[in-house]
């Protein structure tokens, strides 16, 4: 087989996740992330940095995977 044989006969990509989900997918992570963040913003000031990254991380990754969604649901695939 040469290189533009197997060119023409691959599949395309698909996401593993459908399209139509990126909407509702992107709403919630970012509803989830944005009440992460308020509970991680009202905690007492002298709490320990163990506690402060079990609100912080989590709120971190669903504000990004929700950002993620999304720019897709919009069409900027990155």
């Amino acid at each position: 087989m040469s290189g533009l044989s197997d060119w023409q006969v691959a599949k395309p990509y698909e996401a593993p996740i459908p399209q139509v989900l990126f909407p509702l997918l992107a709403f919630l992570l970012l509803l989830l992330g944005f009440v992460a963040t308020s509970t991680f913003s009202v905690i007492k000031a002298k709490t320990s940095l163990i506690q402060e990254l079990t609100f912080a991380i989590p709120a971190s990754l669903l504000l990004g995977f929700g950002t993620l969604f999304l720019f897709m649901a919009v069409g900027i695939y990155v």
